[in-house]
């Protein structure tokens, strides 16, 4: 009950805070894209929805040849947080293009370009801008020059940044489904069918030994994901390479942007869940098989974790799922505070999933290794049966969170074919289909086929062997459903709003 209440509590109020986050659009632009000027202007000003930091815009304005007449760099006039202004060299004419490239508080690039042309006219001809004229925001992007052709730093670094983002997912699933396998999977099944012979005894230290390797690499992969993520950040923003980003300063002008505060947290909690996973899985604390007396021939699982400790665990978990729509597009999108709940309950149980499947091949080797005959098949049966209930469970909840964000972030049918947005989404559910296919072949087929084994004293043979291949495609499915997600997060939704 404690557990439910922390997660409620935690649950709304990182979603409530998530509310006022955005983001950034250009409202108007002074002068206006397309306008003759008679006089040319002192500085070229773009006004946003939200506060700009002047160190996060490239704000530059060329001439017909291609001549940059911008000087200085861009600033607040009139100490005006979300207005954007960049001084321009006297006695301009002809046409102008300024290009500018911004990154708001959700961390996402864009690079865009308008057009304004300056030409000596007779003062009645003039055609000055009306007073409180608006225009739209520019849609057609074009490339920044000056070596910064697109919104990003350079391929290698788009490459490097997606890459850092899917490790840091895959670092999420593996501490939280190993560690849910754990509890839900391994241990009562354990339970059901262990004997106390030596094998047996083996076979729960190693996987305790396994479990410990799993659940603190994951902790060191993502740690260092995110603090790679905050600094490809930072190049991004500034358009230069990873190396270059490695400064106090650069790191400093994208600390206050969505993603980078998402990923500081995160390397927080992994943090915090790192020590508490070190003081409960050291050799003598870790859940696993022992003998019941010195010498005796019974043996039993323990010892049992506490309740702080599941609920410590608890928090952590939830707190590590957190991060993912608060560094993604779900803040953004209303009813913000339930899409940052659903986006948050559909990276939970895709990590149940995920690094559930990790730990069952662990533990499918182990038993067809060290467990051969009919105890190995009567504990894949035992395992595999109790894992494919939280699978139904994880895949279910899955299906309806992401059916929930689909409809927020695509918005129609029609997006899903012509927005890169939606082609992503298509394939992520083509993924996601074929990932369902194989776990219901698995419980249809393999499954029944183990448990009839186990039942008349068989051994596994090629119902193990088919098993594991299955389950190996899963995995392999699953990772590059987190490739696509990697991407899915950087790219921007097909329903802006």
């Amino acid at each position: 009950m404690r557990l439910a209440i922390l997660a409620t509590v935690l649950l709304a109020s990182l979603a409530l805070a998530a509310t006022a986050l955005g983001h950034a659009k250009l409202l108007r632009t002074d002068p206006h894209e397309g306008r003759m000027l008679a006089h040319a202007p002192r500085a070229v000003v773009l006004t946003f929805s939200e506060e700009i930091d002047p160190a996060l815009v490239r704000l530059q304005v060329r001439d017909h040849s291609g001549r940059r007449v911008d000087r200085g760099a861009p600033f607040h006039p009139g100490g005006r947080d979300e207005v954007v202004a960049v001084a321009l060299t006297p006695r301009l004419e002809g046409a102008l293009t300024a290009h500018y490239r911004v990154i708001s508080g959700d961390g996402h690039p864009v690079a865009r370009s308008f057009g304004f042309s300056v030409r000596p006219q007779p003062a009645a001809e003039a055609q000055p801008t009306p007073p409180g004229a608006t225009t739209a925001p520019p849609t057609a992007a074009t490339p920044m020059p000056g070596g910064h052709a697109d919104t990003e730093s350079g391929q290698v670094t788009g490459v490097a940044f997606a890459a850092a983002r899917g490790l840091g997912y895959l670092a999420i699933a593996l501490g939280i489904g190993g560690a849910l396998f754990l509890f839900v999977a391994w241990l009562p099944g354990l339970a059901q069918v262990a004997g106390g012979q030596r094998e047996w005894l083996d076979v729960s230290t190693t996987f305790a030994r396994r479990l410990r390797q799993v659940l603190l690499g994951a902790v060191v992969l993502g740690m260092l994901a995110s603090a790679t993520s905050i600094v490809l950040e930072a190049a991004t923003a500034a358009g230069v390479s990873f190396w270059a980003a490695l400064d106090r300063d650069a790191v400093d002008s994208v600390s206050s942007t969505r993603p980078v505060e998402a990923w500081t947290l995160r390397i927080v909690v992994w943090l915090a869940l790192g020590i508490v996973l070190a003081a409960a899985l050291r050799p003598r604390r870790v859940p696993a098989l022992r003998r019941t007396a010195l010498g005796a021939t019974g043996a039993a699982i323990g010892p049992a974790p506490s309740r702080v400790q599941m609920l410590v665990f608890g928090a952590l978990a939830i707190g590590l799922a957190l991060t993912a729509p608060l560094a993604g597009h779900t803040g953004e999108h209303d009813p913000r505070a339930l899409l940052i709940c659903t986006d948050t309950m559909h990276v939970l149980c895709m990590s149940a999933w995920l690094g559930g499947l990790v730990m069952l091949l662990i533990v499918l080797g182990l038993a067809a290794r060290r467990l051969p005959g009919p105890d190995g098949t009567r504990l894949m049966a035992a395992v595999v049966g109790r894992f494919s209930m939280l699978a139904r469970f994880a895949v279910l909840i899955l299906l309806l969170t992401g059916i929930a964000q689909s409809i927020a972030l695509v918005g129609s049918v029609s997006a899903l074919r012509d927005t890169d947005y939606g082609l992503l989404v298509l394939a992520k559910i083509l993924l996601l289909g074929l990932l369902i296919a194989l776990g219901g072949f698995n419980q249809r087929w393999a499954l029944p086929r183990l448990r009839l084994l186990a039942a008349g004293g068989g051994e596994p043979g090629s119902a193990a062997t088919v098993l594991r291949r299955s389950v190996s495609l899963e995995v392999g499915f699953a990772l590059v459903v987190i490739a696509v997600t990697s991407v899915l997060v950087a790219t921007e939704p097909a329903n802006p709003d």
